[in-house]
């Protein structure tokens, strides 16, 4: 019994996910059939490729020997795919794009539609959540970070600056005493992340600003902190780029802030992909093409 491509990407999926099911639902089909699948494979190749427990999966040593030959075999059928010519030369397929909060949420939302209007064979995938994806496992086909990825065989590139400022509702600066100067925060309610959940310490805006900030509210995303502030919870630190669009947000302390920085990465396998590639710059481009939205206010 010979193997065949569809079972090799069953078994990559298990593999990267450690579980049957988040296979399945990775792979949009059914518990059953990857476990049929994956028995097809185990006795095609006369070896037990998984270690089934209560708790996931695990390879096996025969399974840890096939991994990579499987992921060369992907990178071949992904570079096979990418000759076959496409109607139009429009970008087809789906692409998965992990980024922080904030930006996603605010700013490629809206941006990735233009994208898609001109690829509408295209799908996209955006995950703005305040954690990181793997790019190894194939969580994600292009992440965007605020701070330099230092993992070899990568292909990394510095998109952009940004600046964040102190912001506070109006209502909330009328009824509390002035704030002209950083010590006079010792007297306002502060927004601020949760310390054990900050998944990058660049994310410690509030404390480089004000070294002893105390928050009274705190969030682990920068979007339900802005919502937070512009309810009157208090004074936080939003990127320029978010508060652009909300009236109800005023600046505090013009003069301070604080500048990170954007940086995309993908697998250099997977920036030979026309839609990766193609993506990455539509990204690369949005965000430098509208510079002033990132740095002033």
């Amino acid at each position: 019994m010979g193997t065949n491509w569809n079972d090799i990407r069953f078994f990559l999926s298990v593999s990267r996910t450690s579980s049957f099911v988040a296979a399945a639902q990775q792979l949009q089909v059914t518990h059953s059939t990857v476990s049929r699948r994956i028995s097809t494979l185990e006795a095609a190749l006369k070896t037990e490729l998984f270690v089934r427990t209560e708790r996931g999966c695990s390879l096996t040593a025969s399974g840890e020997k096939l991994l990579p030959l499987a992921e060369e075999l992907e990178r071949t059928a992904l570079k096979f795919q990418e000759h076959i010519p496409v109607s139009g030369a429009q970008l087809s397929g789906t692409i998965r794009i992990g980024c922080p909060d904030g930006l996603g949420n605010c700013f490629l939302a809206s941006e990735l539609c233009a994208l898609q209007r001109e690829n509408p064979l295209l799908e996209v995938e955006l995950v703005p959540v305040p954690i990181y994806y793997s790019l190894s496992k194939r969580e994600v086909d292009i992440l965007i970070t605020v701070t330099r990825p230092s993992a070899r065989k990568i292909v990394v590139e510095k998109i952009t600056n940004y600046r964040l400022g102190l912001f506070a509702s109006q209502d909330y600066l009328d009824g509390h005493a002035p704030v002209r100067e950083a010590d006079d925060l010792k007297a306002h309610r502060l927004v601020g992340y949760i310390d054990d959940l900050l998944y990058d310490q660049k994310l410690r805006f509030l404390e480089e600003l004000y070294p002893s900030a105390q928050s009274t509210f705190r969030s682990s995303t920068v979007l339900a902190q802005m919502s937070a502030i512009k309810a009157g919870a208090g004074v936080g630190v939003i990127p320029y780029f978010m508060a652009h669009a909300e009236k109800d947000l005023v600046q505090v302390l013009p003069q301070k802030f604080i500048e990170r920085e954007f940086w995309v990465q993908v697998n250099p396998d997977s920036s030979q992909r026309m839609r990766v590639r193609e993506t990455m710059d539509f990204i690369i481009h949005a965000l430098r093409s509208k510079s002033t939205l990132f740095l002033s206010m």
